[in-house]
């Protein structure tokens, strides 16, 4: 895959985080040193679980294009579904928000946040080798993690309105456009 395909993939990873950190940073304001922190933490996180998936998926393909190809479709799949659902949550019930002003907070929100990382990763380690894809893949989330976090954080601290529903479905329209790219019109 292409640096800009994980680029792609990793703005739509990245949303969520977005969202949930505007919503914590509007609750229980945080500096944007600590806010930058951070971000940088949650990108690290991501990554890691991200090359976790990939490392995992390369243990368990099946080394038939067709199953894993549809392993990778349906890990996609889920995860578009999760992202999709979450967006449509009910207007009324707002979505929780978390004193990231502490560490182990922070920490585990990460973790939370970083699932459809791991999920992703999963079901492109059935596809692509983890040794090749190792840089290309981290960095770009990393990057795009960091950049999105941050701007959810100053979003949050300036009380900006957004329209989250948007962003999520932007998210959701990438993964399952990058879903069938990967499934269907890719050869490797």
């Amino acid at each position: 895959m292409s640096v800009v395909e994980y680029f792609i993939l990793a703005f739509a990873l990245a949303v969520p985080s977005l969202v949930q950190l505007r919503i914590c940073t509007l609750k229980n304001p945080v500096r944007l040193t600590r806010g930058l922190a951070l971000s940088a933490l949650m990108g690290v996180e991501h990554s890691l679980l991200f090359l976790f998936g990939l490392w995992v998926g390369n243990v368990l393909r099946f080394g038939l294009p067709e199953f894993d190809d549809l392993v990778f479709l349906g890990l996609f799949v889920v995860v578009a579904l999760r992202l999709f659902f979450a967006a449509f949550r009910k207007g009324n019930r707002q979505p929780q928000a978390y004193d990231i002003s502490r560490f182990s907070t922070s920490l585990f929100l990460g973790v939370a946040t970083g699932t459809n990382c791991l999920f992703i990763g999963l079901g492109l380690g059935f596809r692509f080798p983890f040794e090749e894809e190792l840089w290309r893949s981290s960095l770009p989330l990393f990057s795009v993690t960091l950049l999105l976090c941050y701007l959810g954080v100053m979003l949050g601290r300036r009380k900006k309105v957004i329209r989250a529903r948007r962003w999520q479905l932007i998210g959701v329209l990438f993964l399952l456009i990058f879903a069938i790219k990967g499934a269907f019109f890719n050869q490797q």
